[in-house]
């Protein structure tokens, strides 16, 4: 067994504190006061000085040496649902770590307990970064805003998102990707406009709800014949809205979804297809159509291909052949880690913490989800290895 996972799995009970902690305090977006202020306490502990630039955004930095910088991120915020866990620590403010970055950020912790302990071997800097309001998406690009890359200037970044409820979660297990990662995630409304009246009598009326169907099943033409085969894309409508009873045909009538892309082109041409297609067909169907996309929508994470193959040797020092290099994107869900990827070489790895056969049958986002937490040690090992070779191999 590697050293730093030998000392990663002592300290086992010391990040089921941490974990369990965090996830007992819950908090979503920015309201992540307790959380903060035990992780503020722990890294004073260590004796590593950290600074809050935006609520509840912390960042230390650890090193002796002069040389390149390596941030390491963790998110902590938790979604609001109503727990079902029946976990003796279980929020119950009506909030649930239920994607598991409670996990996430005592990994973080602990890896700055292993990583003080090694300071001498560190050839230059490794930047912590405890991040809120991640399921919202801005808490990344404000920490970026604040200057989180920058003072010293980041070089490279890692990130670890636990996983639970499918057969690819062994615990402990580390999978990447060399490219696209995670999809960009952009959410769009539609409003047809039309001219009301009588259910009787529709030939009287400009039928909104009749344009916005069509509207919809037409949207559909873009990803079965406009999206190459060899690309990814979906566009997902989860929310109807339009009339107040079964014989008045409404005035207006709405739609809302999202669209998934893995790439900044394909997330365009989306983007401009939708907008096009149903204005047109509910111009067709004599309606106002008008569509509104999010300003506050992701990019995809694309890992870097020579930083993702460059490490591969490094995680295997900690998990052996527990690990997996995958040929495509990890998830079709989307994460403002995207914000870093962009502007520096970055991985996002996801690490096993429970199949379905050992009893972890729920997968993210479900508020009865729980994680295997001797998938933690792994992430600190992880996580430790990677920014002592890095700083190693780049200094």
């Amino acid at each position: 067994m590697h050293k730093y996972l030998e000392e990663a799995q002592a300290m086992l009970p010391h990040l089921q504190e941490m974990q369990q902690q965090i996830h007992h305090f819950g908090g979503v977006g920015y309201d992540l006061r307790p959380s903060a202020d035990l992780i503020l306490k722990e890294l004073a502990d260590l004796g590593i000085e950290a600074r809050e630039i935006i609520d509840c955004g912390i960042v230390a930095t650890i090193g002796k040496k002069d040389g390149p910088t390596v941030l390491l991120r963790a998110d902590y915020d938790a979604l609001p649902q109503e727990e079902i866990t029946g976990l003796p620590y279980a929020a119950t403010n009506g909030s649930c770590h239920s994607c598991g970055h409670d996990h996430h950020a005592a990994m973080l912790l602990g890896t700055a307990r292993l990583l003080k302990a090694h300071e001498d071997e560190l050839e230059g800097h490794v930047k912590l970064m405890f991040q809120p309001d991640e399921e919202a998406t801005t808490g990344c690009k404000r920490m970026i805003a604040a200057g989180v890359l920058d003072d010293p200037k980041v070089d490279a970044s890692f990130a670890i998102h636990i996983e639970a409820g499918s057969d690819r979660d062994n615990v402990g297990k580390v999978i990447w990707a060399q490219g696209p990662t995670y999809s960009a995630a952009d959410r769009f409304e539609i409003r047809v406009r039309g001219n009301g009246g009588h259910g009787s009598q529709p030939h009287k009326t400009i039928d909104p709800i009749t344009a916005l169907c069509n509207a919809i099943t037409t949207a559909q033409h873009i990803i079965s014949m406009e999206v190459p085969a060899a690309e990814r894309a979906v566009i997902t409508i989860g929310q109807i809205q339009g009339g107040t009873t079964v014989n008045i045909i409404p005035n207006e009538a709405m739609a809302g979804g999202t669209i998934r892309t893995y790439s900044n082109e394909m997330r365009a041409f989306c983007r401009d297809r939708l907008i096009e297609i149903c204005q047109l067909t509910c111009k067709a169907l004599r309606c106002e159509c008008e569509v509104w996309i999010s300003p506050d929508g992701v990019p995809p994470v694309v890992n870097d291909i020579d930083l993702a193959i460059e490490i591969h040797p490094w995680i295997e020092e900690i998990c052996g052949d527990n690990l997996y290099t995958a040929a495509e994107p990890l998830s079709f869900g989307s994460e403002d880690y995207a914000w870093i990827s962009e502007r520096v070489p970055s991985v996002i790895m996801t690490l096993g913490a429970g199949r379905p056969e050992e009893g972890y049958i729920h997968g993210a986002h479900n508020p009865a989800i729980h994680f295997d937490a001797g998938c933690m040690p792994y992430g600190v090992a992880t996580f430790t290895n990677l920014c002592v070779q890095y700083l190693k191999a780049h200094k």
